[in-house]
């Protein structure tokens, strides 16, 4: 996505004028097509660099968060199997993409570390791993590829030629009753929200439906709420990444440390400074949440 500038719609191919089915129509089929071209260009991939499994995963969330918006106005039966296929695939990639950053975070902090603190057994254990599942991302990414694309391709293609419905409504209005819906129970979550690991990521899956849902139907509401909105998000969408990293960070040393049998490794292990640096860095974050929580309520009352 580019970078929004302050006066510009988030999709100018769309007007107070066009109809429903049209307007869902017009994104569903870029969302597709985003993601089949960025399938297209690495799917004989040997390597799946963390970038690209970024790419694939936000091409993804992208297209779940449009037909989530629209399944209930489009075709259930075209949409339901893309649907189903994509969150296959955003799935898939998901322990690659966890243990990348697991690696890289210890890797860190073992170059910033002293020889006594840092410990590159952690960070072998870690990287194999992650190895581990890159390769069953890149036997997955080869085997499913090209049907995927196909797939994809298909499903716009049939919108393409999808007559017109009529409808008594324009995009536009059904856009701000949609909108009004998905702010009223993002209200009720930002509220009401309890600071265990399971609700943060709860609520951190309500923001990203909030955040592109933007994307599809901000144009309802004024730029510079919309797009003030918008950065909040992103912000809240961040640390809750991390935090929900931390929590699998420290949740897998002690996995480790459980499972090592050699007693002496272990202890070195379950007191290295590894662990405790993430557990802080946990709590540092849960405190940025709470003071992102409160910024951000003015900003849904719209």
């Amino acid at each position: 996505m580019t970078i929004k500038q302050p006066n510009t719609p988030w999709q100018p191919e769309i007007n107070h004028e066009t109809s429903l089915s049209d307007g869902y129509r017009n994104i569903l089929i870029k969302r597709l097509q985003s993601l089949g071209k960025v399938l297209q260009k690495h799917n004989k991939t040997n390597t799946l660099s963390p970038k690209l499994v970024h790419k694939i995963r936000v091409g993804s969330r992208r297209l779940i968060c449009a037909i989530k918006l629209f399944k209930q106005v489009g075709s259930k039966k075209l949409l339901v199997k893309p649907l189903v296929r994509t969150k296959n695939l955003m799935d898939h990639f998901g322990p690659m993409r966890n243990w990348d950053v697991f690696y890289n975070a210890c890797k860190t902090y073992n170059n910033q570390s002293t020889s006594e603190n840092n410990n590159l057994f952690l960070q072998g254990a870690i990287w194999a791993n992650q190895n581990r599942f890159e390769k069953e991302a890149i036997i997955y990414m080869r085997a499913k590829a090209d049907k995927l694309i196909s797939r994809l391709l298909k499903t716009s293609s049939k919108l393409f030629t999808t007559n017109n419905e009529p409808v008594s409504i324009s995009f536009f209005e059904w856009s701000k009753l949609s909108l009004m819906k998905i702010v009223d129970d993002f209200k009720n979550s930002i509220n009401t929200i309890a600071y265990s690991k399971e609700e943060l990521h709860a609520f951190r899956l309500k923001i990203k439906f909030l955040r592109y849902g933007l994307e599809i139907i901000g144009d309802v509401i004024p730029v510079e709420t919309s797009h003030s909105l918008y950065d909040s998000l992103k912000k809240g969408q961040a640390i809750l990444g991390a935090i929900n990293d931390l929590y699998f960070h420290i949740e897998q040393i002690t996995f480790i440390d459980a499972s090592l049998k050699n007693k002496s490794l272990e202890e070195g292990l379950l007191k290295k400074s590894f662990l405790k640096h993430c557990q802080q860095l946990l709590e540092t974050n849960i405190g940025l949440f709470r003071t992102w929580q409160e910024s951000t309520k003015h900003l849904i009352e719209i």
